[in-house]
């Protein structure tokens, strides 16, 4: 089962951050940050982390310990990418990027190569995860080491769909 959680505070907010991924994906359950049980863990084989607008910080209070130990992949986009640095032990920093802009890649990276354009909406970022590649000198895209958690500080769903895809081997 796919499991795409919402880092949204509110409802309304998941017509722009969660429904595009549902429409890409596919069968899902989604479940609010918030309302997401052990169970839920359990069943999924891969778990999606969706965005949330730029002023929505709720999910950072919530506990993601869970994470430490979950073997199966997850990606987590945007205010996902910054749940899966702070649940590996690592740092946020304030680092505000909206818009298209282009993205490198850096290191072996199982979703795109060469370079692109990518939808950004966020005010941070993050430090200390395996950077697969970069937005100016910030990591664009992440993996935790040891890992198949991978995170993206853009949104896929706006102008890269197929890294959705190929994360759940739709591709």
């Amino acid at each position: 089962m796919m499991l795409i959680i919402s880092t949204c505070k509110d409802a309304l907010s998941e017509i722009e951050f969660v429904n595009p991924i549902v429409a890409l994906v596919g069968e899902c359950v989604v479940k609010r940050f918030d309302k997401v049980k052990p169970e839920d863990i359990a069943t999924a084989d891969h778990i999606i982390i969706t965005g949330t607008t730029l002023q929505d910080f709720d999910y950072l209070k919530k506990k993601w310990d869970w994470l430490k130990t979950f073997k199966k992949p997850v990606l987590g986009i945007c205010a996902g990418m910054q749940v899966l640095a702070m649940a590996n032990g690592q740092k946020l920093v304030n680092a505000e990027l909206i818009g298209v802009h282009q993205v490198t890649v850096t290191d072996i990276n199982p979703f795109c190569e060469g370079s692109f354009n990518a939808y950004f909406l966020h005010t941070k970022s993050v430090e200390g995860l395996d950077v697969l590649a970069i937005v100016g000198k910030l990591p664009a895209m992440v993996k935790v080491r040891g890992k198949e958690q991978y995170g993206c500080i853009f949104h896929p769903e706006v102008l890269n769909p197929d890294i959705l895809r190929r994360f759940v081997g739709k591709i």
